[in-house]
Protein backbone atom coordinates (compact mmCIF):
# COMPACT_ATOMS: atom_id res chain seq x y z
CA UNK A 1 0.00 0.00 0.00
CA UNK A 2 1.26 3.11 -0.84
CA UNK A 3 0.93 6.64 0.08
CA UNK A 4 -0.51 7.75 -2.77
CA UNK A 5 -3.87 5.31 -1.89
CA UNK A 6 -3.90 7.49 1.24
CA UNK A 7 -7.09 9.92 1.01
CA UNK A 8 -5.94 13.73 2.22
CA UNK A 9 -3.48 13.64 5.38
CA UNK A 10 -0.56 15.72 2.96
CA UNK A 11 1.26 16.85 5.76
CA UNK A 12 1.34 14.10 7.76
CA UNK A 13 2.45 11.51 4.98
CA UNK A 14 5.39 14.41 4.72
CA UNK A 15 6.01 14.07 8.55
CA UNK A 16 6.27 10.10 7.93
CA UNK A 17 8.69 10.17 5.08
CA UNK A 18 11.01 13.14 7.05
CA UNK A 19 11.47 10.39 10.13
CA UNK A 20 12.71 7.77 7.48
CA UNK A 21 14.83 10.20 5.73
CA UNK A 22 16.46 11.78 8.75
CA UNK A 23 16.82 8.32 10.49
CA UNK A 24 14.58 8.95 13.25
CA UNK A 25 11.98 6.27 13.05
CA UNK A 26 10.80 5.67 16.80
CA UNK A 27 10.47 1.81 16.82
CA UNK A 28 7.61 2.15 18.78
CA UNK A 29 4.44 4.07 17.71
CA UNK A 30 0.87 4.90 17.97
CA UNK A 31 -0.98 5.86 14.98
CA UNK A 32 -4.07 7.44 17.23
CA UNK A 33 -7.30 8.83 16.11
CA UNK A 34 -11.29 8.76 15.17
CA UNK A 35 -12.63 5.91 13.30
CA UNK A 36 -12.55 6.33 9.39
CA UNK A 37 -9.52 8.68 8.80
CA UNK A 38 -6.93 6.56 7.71
CA UNK A 39 -4.68 5.23 10.52
CA UNK A 40 -4.06 1.97 9.29
CA UNK A 41 -3.74 1.94 5.68
CA UNK A 42 -1.14 5.03 7.03
CA UNK A 43 0.47 2.32 8.87
CA UNK A 44 1.28 0.15 6.24
CA UNK A 45 2.04 2.78 3.68
CA UNK A 46 4.79 3.79 6.33
CA UNK A 47 5.77 0.65 6.82
CA UNK A 48 5.73 -0.36 2.96
CA UNK A 49 8.08 3.07 2.37
CA UNK A 50 10.56 2.12 4.71
CA UNK A 51 11.24 -0.97 3.58
CA UNK A 52 11.02 0.25 -0.38
CA UNK A 53 14.49 -0.73 -1.97
CA UNK A 54 13.83 1.96 -4.41
CA UNK A 55 16.64 4.67 -4.03
CA UNK A 56 14.21 7.67 -5.85
CA UNK A 57 11.35 7.44 -2.88
CA UNK A 58 12.18 10.18 -0.93
CA UNK A 59 12.68 11.93 -4.17
CA UNK A 60 9.19 10.97 -5.25
CA UNK A 61 7.81 11.05 -2.15
CA UNK A 62 6.25 7.71 -2.33
CA UNK A 63 7.22 4.10 -1.91
CA UNK A 64 8.30 2.58 -6.29
CA UNK A 65 5.45 -0.04 -5.70
CA UNK A 66 7.41 -1.77 -7.84
CA UNK A 67 10.46 -3.85 -6.01
CA UNK A 68 9.89 -7.16 -4.76
CA UNK A 69 9.47 -5.86 -1.24
CA UNK A 70 6.86 -3.55 -2.30
CA UNK A 71 4.99 -5.83 -4.35
CA UNK A 72 4.90 -8.51 -1.28
CA UNK A 73 3.46 -5.32 1.12
CA UNK A 74 0.86 -4.71 -1.91
CA UNK A 75 -0.38 -8.21 -1.53
CA UNK A 76 0.14 -7.84 2.36
CA UNK A 77 2.11 -11.32 2.42
CA UNK A 78 5.32 -9.75 3.19
CA UNK A 79 7.02 -11.98 5.07
CA UNK A 80 8.46 -9.42 7.86
CA UNK A 81 5.33 -7.59 7.70
CA UNK A 82 3.19 -9.44 10.81
CA UNK A 83 -0.55 -8.21 11.86
CA UNK A 84 -2.59 -8.43 15.59
CA UNK A 85 -5.70 -7.37 15.74
CA UNK A 86 -8.83 -8.38 18.08
CA UNK A 87 -10.31 -11.95 18.01
CA UNK A 88 -12.71 -13.87 19.80
CA UNK A 89 -12.74 -17.02 17.76
CA UNK A 90 -15.13 -16.98 14.48
CA UNK A 91 -14.98 -20.46 13.08
CA UNK A 92 -14.70 -23.11 16.01
CA UNK A 93 -11.44 -24.96 14.06
CA UNK A 94 -9.65 -22.16 14.27
CA UNK A 95 -7.76 -21.40 17.35
CA UNK A 96 -7.78 -17.20 18.34
CA UNK A 97 -5.08 -15.95 17.31
CA UNK A 98 -4.61 -13.11 14.41
CA UNK A 99 -2.26 -15.80 12.47
CA UNK A 100 -5.32 -18.31 12.06
CA UNK A 101 -7.61 -15.34 10.32
CA UNK A 102 -4.90 -13.70 7.92
CA UNK A 103 -6.34 -14.84 5.02
CA UNK A 104 -9.52 -13.00 6.00
CA UNK A 105 -7.68 -10.14 7.37
CA UNK A 106 -5.94 -9.30 4.16
CA UNK A 107 -9.37 -9.73 1.66
CA UNK A 108 -10.73 -7.37 4.26
CA UNK A 109 -7.88 -4.87 3.78
CA UNK A 110 -7.65 -5.13 -0.12
CA UNK A 111 -11.43 -4.93 -0.60
CA UNK A 112 -11.39 -1.72 1.24
CA UNK A 113 -7.66 -0.22 0.89
CA UNK A 114 -7.06 -0.51 4.06
CA UNK A 115 -10.40 1.33 5.18
CA UNK A 116 -11.92 -0.58 7.80
CA UNK A 117 -14.07 -0.56 10.97
CA UNK A 118 -13.68 -2.84 13.91
CA UNK A 119 -17.85 -3.86 12.69
CA UNK A 120 -16.55 -4.98 9.18
CA UNK A 121 -13.55 -6.88 10.82
CA UNK A 122 -16.73 -8.46 13.24
CA UNK A 123 -18.65 -8.85 10.52
CA UNK A 124 -16.31 -10.35 8.18
CA UNK A 125 -15.33 -13.32 10.61
CA UNK A 126 -18.39 -13.71 12.29
CA UNK A 127 -18.75 -12.87 15.38
CA UNK A 128 -20.62 -9.93 16.06
CA UNK A 129 -22.22 -11.34 19.18
CA UNK A 130 -19.01 -11.75 21.10
CA UNK A 131 -16.59 -9.50 22.77
CA UNK A 132 -12.98 -9.82 20.83
CA UNK A 133 -10.51 -9.24 22.23
CA UNK A 134 -6.14 -9.29 21.91
CA UNK A 135 -5.62 -11.92 24.03
CA UNK A 136 -2.61 -14.15 26.23
CA UNK A 137 -1.82 -16.45 23.69
CA UNK A 138 -1.49 -13.48 20.78
CA UNK A 139 1.01 -11.78 23.31
CA UNK A 140 2.99 -14.96 23.52
CA UNK A 141 2.74 -15.12 19.27
CA UNK A 142 4.05 -11.53 19.08
CA UNK A 143 7.07 -12.80 21.15
CA UNK A 144 7.68 -15.77 19.29
CA UNK A 145 7.62 -14.62 15.89
CA UNK A 146 9.74 -10.94 16.50
CA UNK A 147 12.34 -13.19 18.05
CA UNK A 148 13.14 -14.40 14.66
CA UNK A 149 15.52 -12.60 12.68
CA UNK A 150 13.98 -10.83 9.41
CA UNK A 151 13.65 -12.72 6.06
CA UNK A 152 14.29 -10.30 3.90
CA UNK A 153 13.64 -6.46 5.07
CA UNK A 154 15.85 -4.40 7.43
CA UNK A 155 13.06 -3.84 9.63
CA UNK A 156 10.58 -6.49 11.23
CA UNK A 157 7.29 -5.16 11.10
CA UNK A 158 4.54 -5.77 14.01
CA UNK A 159 1.11 -3.82 12.97
CA UNK A 160 -1.61 -4.17 15.98
CA UNK A 161 -4.60 -2.85 15.17
CA UNK A 162 -6.95 -1.38 17.89
CA UNK A 163 -4.85 -2.20 20.88
CA UNK A 164 -7.37 -0.61 23.68
CA UNK A 165 -8.60 -4.56 23.07
CA UNK A 166 -5.80 -5.64 24.99
CA UNK A 167 -6.19 -8.05 27.48
CA UNK A 168 -5.39 -6.44 30.90
CA UNK A 169 -3.63 -10.02 31.75
CA UNK A 170 -1.62 -10.23 28.53
CA UNK A 171 -0.48 -6.46 28.86
CA UNK A 172 2.70 -7.71 30.52
CA UNK A 173 4.06 -9.79 28.08
CA UNK A 174 3.38 -6.80 25.59
CA UNK A 175 5.22 -4.27 27.69
CA UNK A 176 8.21 -6.73 28.09
CA UNK A 177 8.80 -6.57 24.21
CA UNK A 178 8.49 -2.83 24.01
CA UNK A 179 10.92 -2.16 26.41
CA UNK A 180 13.30 -4.67 25.05
CA UNK A 181 12.56 -5.14 21.43
CA UNK A 182 14.71 -7.32 18.93
CA UNK A 183 16.85 -5.05 16.75
CA UNK A 184 15.14 -3.27 13.53
CA UNK A 185 11.48 -4.03 14.60
CA UNK A 186 9.05 -1.54 14.41
CA UNK A 187 5.91 -1.53 16.33
CA UNK A 188 2.91 0.21 14.78
CA UNK A 189 0.26 0.24 17.35
CA UNK A 190 -3.48 1.67 15.88
CA UNK A 191 -6.18 2.92 18.25
CA UNK A 192 -9.33 4.83 18.65
CA UNK A 193 -10.20 5.26 21.97
CA UNK A 194 -6.28 5.86 23.93
CA UNK A 195 -7.82 6.48 27.45
CA UNK A 196 -8.49 2.76 27.51
CA UNK A 197 -4.95 1.36 26.52
CA UNK A 198 -2.66 0.65 30.01
CA UNK A 199 -0.75 3.26 31.10
CA UNK A 200 2.32 1.61 31.61
CA UNK A 201 2.20 1.21 27.31
CA UNK A 202 0.88 4.12 26.43
CA UNK A 203 4.47 5.34 28.40
CA UNK A 204 6.42 3.70 25.81
CA UNK A 205 4.75 4.80 22.62
CA UNK A 206 5.41 7.79 20.57
CA UNK A 207 2.40 9.22 19.79
CA UNK A 208 1.05 10.50 15.86
CA UNK A 209 -2.23 11.72 16.13
CA UNK A 210 -3.79 11.10 12.90
CA UNK A 211 -6.37 13.97 12.15
CA UNK A 212 -9.75 13.91 10.11
CA UNK A 213 -10.25 14.20 6.82
CA UNK A 214 -10.80 17.50 5.32
CA UNK A 215 -14.14 17.30 3.09
CA UNK A 216 -12.23 17.94 -0.07
CA UNK A 217 -10.32 15.06 0.08
CA UNK A 218 -13.14 12.66 0.80
CA UNK A 219 -15.11 14.18 -1.91
CA UNK A 220 -12.46 13.43 -4.18
CA UNK A 221 -12.01 9.99 -3.05
CA UNK A 222 -15.95 9.29 -3.43
CA UNK A 223 -16.17 10.73 -6.52
CA UNK A 224 -13.20 8.56 -7.93
CA UNK A 225 -13.87 5.61 -6.46
CA UNK A 226 -17.92 5.26 -6.22
CA UNK A 227 -18.45 7.35 -9.52
CA UNK A 228 -20.93 9.49 -8.12
CA UNK A 229 -21.87 13.00 -8.86
CA UNK A 230 -20.28 16.16 -7.37
CA UNK A 231 -23.91 17.39 -5.25
CA UNK A 232 -24.27 13.70 -2.96
CA UNK A 233 -19.84 13.36 -3.10
CA UNK A 234 -20.17 17.24 -1.39
CA UNK A 235 -23.71 16.01 0.68
CA UNK A 236 -21.91 12.60 2.09
CA UNK A 237 -18.10 14.13 2.45
CA UNK A 238 -20.08 17.18 5.12
CA UNK A 239 -21.79 14.82 7.03
CA UNK A 240 -19.05 12.08 7.50
CA UNK A 241 -16.90 14.55 9.59
CA UNK A 242 -13.88 13.60 8.53
CA UNK A 243 -14.06 9.99 8.14
CA UNK A 244 -13.84 8.06 5.20
CA UNK A 245 -15.34 4.68 6.55
CA UNK A 246 -18.65 6.77 7.89
CA UNK A 247 -18.57 8.50 4.45
CA UNK A 248 -18.94 4.85 2.47
CA UNK A 249 -21.36 3.79 5.15
CA UNK A 250 -23.32 6.95 4.39
CA UNK A 251 -23.30 6.64 0.51
CA UNK A 252 -23.60 2.35 0.49
CA UNK A 253 -25.91 1.64 3.82
CA UNK A 254 -27.89 4.89 4.27
CA UNK A 255 -30.79 2.32 4.55
CA UNK A 256 -29.17 1.23 7.88
CA UNK A 257 -28.52 4.85 9.22
CA UNK A 258 -31.95 5.12 8.19
CA UNK A 259 -33.24 2.16 9.78
CA UNK A 260 -31.03 3.66 13.26
CA UNK A 261 -32.67 6.87 13.09
CA UNK A 262 -36.34 5.49 12.39
CA UNK A 263 -35.62 3.32 14.79
CA UNK A 264 -34.47 5.93 17.44
CA UNK A 265 -37.60 8.48 16.67
CA UNK A 266 -40.18 5.56 17.55
CA UNK A 267 -38.09 4.85 20.78
CA UNK A 268 -37.95 8.03 21.86
CA UNK A 269 -42.34 8.15 20.96
CA UNK A 270 -42.54 5.55 23.39
CA UNK A 271 -40.80 6.85 26.13
CA UNK A 272 -42.75 9.77 25.84
CA UNK A 273 -46.20 8.28 26.27
CA UNK A 274 -44.80 5.86 28.15
CA UNK A 275 -46.00 2.61 26.23
CA UNK A 276 -44.20 -0.15 28.60
CA UNK A 277 -45.39 -2.75 26.54
CA UNK A 278 -43.88 -1.21 23.58
CA UNK A 279 -40.81 -0.72 24.94
CA UNK A 280 -40.57 -4.22 26.26
CA UNK A 281 -41.29 -5.69 22.63
CA UNK A 282 -38.74 -2.75 21.33
CA UNK A 283 -36.03 -4.00 23.89
CA UNK A 284 -36.06 -7.51 23.30
CA UNK A 285 -36.43 -6.95 19.76
CA UNK A 286 -32.74 -5.07 19.60
CA UNK A 287 -31.37 -7.35 21.93
CA UNK A 288 -31.52 -9.77 18.98
CA UNK A 289 -29.55 -7.94 16.62
CA UNK A 290 -25.88 -8.66 18.38
CA UNK A 291 -24.00 -7.03 20.87
CA UNK A 292 -22.11 -4.88 18.36
CA UNK A 293 -25.34 -3.65 16.63
CA UNK A 294 -26.93 -2.39 20.06
CA UNK A 295 -23.69 -0.59 20.71
CA UNK A 296 -23.29 0.89 17.41
CA UNK A 297 -27.53 1.84 18.04
CA UNK A 298 -26.34 3.53 20.88
CA UNK A 299 -23.71 5.48 20.14
CA UNK A 300 -25.89 6.88 17.09
CA UNK A 301 -28.49 7.55 19.88
CA UNK A 302 -26.16 9.45 22.17
CA UNK A 303 -25.36 11.41 18.65
CA UNK A 304 -28.83 12.41 17.96
CA UNK A 305 -29.61 13.32 21.57
CA UNK A 306 -26.79 16.08 21.50
CA UNK A 307 -27.71 17.03 17.99
CA UNK A 308 -31.41 17.56 19.74
CA UNK A 309 -29.30 20.02 22.76
CA UNK A 310 -27.69 21.97 20.46
CA UNK A 311 -31.19 22.82 17.90
CA UNK A 312 -32.16 23.43 21.10
CA UNK A 313 -30.46 26.59 22.01
CA UNK A 314 -30.23 27.48 18.15
CA UNK A 315 -32.06 26.33 15.78
CA UNK A 316 -28.92 27.35 13.16
CA UNK A 317 -26.58 24.91 14.74
CA UNK A 318 -24.02 23.55 12.26
CA UNK A 319 -24.71 19.97 12.23
CA UNK A 320 -23.88 17.23 9.69
CA UNK A 321 -26.83 15.99 8.99
CA UNK A 322 -29.72 15.09 6.52
CA UNK A 323 -33.02 17.56 6.41
CA UNK A 324 -34.89 14.98 7.79
CA UNK A 325 -33.18 14.18 10.74
CA UNK A 326 -32.96 17.85 11.53
CA UNK A 327 -36.16 18.48 11.17
CA UNK A 328 -37.14 15.72 13.49
CA UNK A 329 -34.20 17.01 16.17
CA UNK A 330 -35.39 20.51 16.06
CA UNK A 331 -39.17 19.32 17.14
CA UNK A 332 -37.32 16.79 19.84
CA UNK A 333 -34.77 19.60 21.03
CA UNK A 334 -37.35 20.65 23.91
CA UNK A 335 -36.80 17.86 25.61
CA UNK A 336 -33.42 17.77 25.69
CA UNK A 337 -32.09 20.84 28.08
CA UNK A 338 -28.93 21.62 30.44
CA UNK A 339 -30.97 20.14 33.00
CA UNK A 340 -30.90 16.38 31.64
CA UNK A 341 -28.14 16.21 29.26
CA UNK A 342 -25.47 14.70 31.38
CA UNK A 343 -28.01 12.41 33.03
CA UNK A 344 -28.86 11.51 29.40
CA UNK A 345 -25.03 11.30 28.64
CA UNK A 346 -23.97 9.26 31.50
CA UNK A 347 -27.05 6.59 31.21
CA UNK A 348 -26.09 6.15 27.65
CA UNK A 349 -22.62 5.62 28.39
CA UNK A 350 -23.27 3.39 31.05
CA UNK A 351 -25.54 0.94 28.61
CA UNK A 352 -22.55 1.09 25.89
CA UNK A 353 -20.56 -0.35 28.69
CA UNK A 354 -23.29 -2.80 30.40
CA UNK A 355 -23.80 -3.63 26.39
CA UNK A 356 -19.83 -4.33 26.51
CA UNK A 357 -19.41 -6.30 29.53
CA UNK A 358 -22.24 -8.47 28.34
CA UNK A 359 -24.80 -7.76 30.58
CA UNK A 360 -28.32 -8.92 28.93
CA UNK A 361 -29.21 -6.39 26.36
CA UNK A 362 -32.89 -6.33 26.74
CA UNK A 363 -32.49 -5.97 30.10
CA UNK A 364 -29.87 -2.56 29.80
CA UNK A 365 -32.30 -1.42 26.76
CA UNK A 366 -35.71 -1.40 29.34
CA UNK A 367 -33.91 0.27 31.93
CA UNK A 368 -32.29 2.60 29.76
CA UNK A 369 -36.15 3.51 28.52
CA UNK A 370 -36.99 3.78 32.27
CA UNK A 371 -34.59 6.01 32.52
CA UNK A 372 -35.50 8.16 29.40
CA UNK A 373 -39.08 8.16 30.56
CA UNK A 374 -37.73 10.38 33.63
CA UNK A 375 -35.68 12.72 31.36
CA UNK A 376 -37.85 13.59 29.06
CA UNK A 377 -39.89 15.26 31.81
CA UNK A 378 -37.21 17.58 32.96
CA UNK A 379 -37.57 21.11 31.95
Amino acid sequence: MQFNKIIGQYHLKKKLQETVKNNRVAHAQLFYGGEGVGKLPLAIAYAQFINCKDENKFINGDSCGTCPSCNKYNKLIHPDLHFVFPIAGGDESKKPISSNFLTEWRELLLQNDGYITLNDWYQKIEIERKQAVINVSECNQIIQTLNYTSYESDYKVMIIWMVEKLYYVAAPKLLKILEEPPDKTLFLLIAEHTEQIINTIMSRLLPVKIPRIDDDAITEAIKKRFNVDDPIANQVAQQANGSFTEAVSLLDQSEDRKANFDRFKDWMRMCWTFDAQGLLDFSEKVAREGRESNKSFLQFSLVAIRNSLALNYTKYAYIRIAEEERVFYENFSPFVNHLNIVMFTNEFNKAINHIERNVHSALVFFDLSLTIVKLLKMK
